[in-house]
């Protein structure tokens, strides 16, 4: 049997050990010895489904990635009855923790339609830009110190599943108090309105909405070609290494699509808002996510996959997150 075939083999046996043993699922993870799937077809046997089977499973995928994105949690498990069985409280909790932080978000909106009373929530300048401040710094560094001196700590104190279970919560904390940082600025009385006027509004909200589907779309085709765990660090995580890379869909034309590509959706809501403060805010978001990116992750990366092989399969793929 090929290399290859043996690869595929160990993986459906683990997914059936998966589906029938577990009870915990991030011991499960824990006690594994590579973080599996990658791309998040891996594990799905299109041969034995119909064609409106396909379609809806598309369809489904489709929503997965666009609430994950959306809400910064994993919706995909709404769908894992196994996991639910055995985690429902603790999911039950991360998702209604999103759900709350999203909610002045849908509220403002709804105002901003007629729906709801307008203008609930206000803010004035000052405020508005520290709280953003704070959420774009809060967003990087504590993720930059969970992994450089929290993760190793606790791994050492708790074990790997805990800390996996506690990253969870923290990334998504952190993911909802950046998003808040970047909604405040726009319930703030608006600035540059006279010298915006020379800018058509119809060409800013045309180019806004087009960035904002590119950068959701190039998250989407970065989780879809590396997976819902790779989109979460599980690897950085765990110190567990992935069990391959691949090198598909956005990843054959740009190396780190969500650092990049994936920023277009800040820009396009300063675009769309016409928002001077926000569009700077999106340009300190580029450059901290890159910098995390250079003195963070990929170090991490390089000492992670060392070896020769492990190397030489890196180069021809890289890696995805937030």
């Amino acid at each position: 049997m090929s290399e290859q075939g043996i690869d595929e083999e160990l993986f459906v046996n683990m997914n059936k050990e998966l589906e029938s043993k577990y009870t915990d699922y991030y011991q499960f993870i824990a006690n594994s010895k590579s973080i599996r799937p990658i791309c998040i077809t891996e594990d799905v046997d299109f041969r034995n489904m119909s064609f409106l089977k396909k379609i809806c499973w598309w369809v489904g995928t489709f929503f997965k990635l666009l609430s994950i994105i959306m809400l910064s949690v994993r919706t995909d498990r709404l769908s894992d009855v196994q996991y639910l069985r055995h985690h429902w409280l603790f999911y039950g909790g991360m998702l209604g923790f999103s759900l709350a932080a999203w909610s002045p978000q849908v509220i403002d909106t709804l105002g901003s339609n007629g729906i709801l009373q307008e203008g609930i929530f206000r803010m004035d300048h000052a405020p508005a830009f520290a709280v953003c401040a704070f959420g774009l710094f809060y967003y990087i560094l504590s993720i930059s110190f969970f992994f450089k001196y929290m993760g190793p700590w606790m791994r050492e104190k708790f074990g790997t599943a805990k800390t996996l279970k506690f990253w969870e919560y923290f990334v998504s904390l952190a993911w909802q108090i950046q998003t808040i940082g970047f909604w405040v600025l726009t319930i703030t009385p608006a600035l540059f309105e006279k010298e915006l006027e020379v800018i058509p509004g119809w060409l800013t909200t045309t180019s806004g909405i087009l960035l904002v589907v590119l950068g959701i779309g190039s998250k989407m085709g970065a989780i879809y070609g590396t997976g819902y765990n790779t989109y979460y660090w599980y690897d950085m995580v765990t110190d567990i290494p992935n069990a391959y890379f691949v090198e598909v869909g956005i990843y054959k034309f740009i190396g780190s699509p969500t650092y990049t590509l994936g920023r277009g959706t800040s820009f396009g809501a300063a675009l769309h808002f016409r928002s001077v403060p926000m569009l700077v805010a999106g340009v300190v978001d580029l450059v901290l996510i890159n910098l995390f990116n250079k003195f963070v992750e990929q170090p991490s990366v390089e000492k992670m996959y060392s070896t020769p092989k492990q190397k030489e399969e890196s180069f021809k793929s890289t890696r995805s997150n937030i």
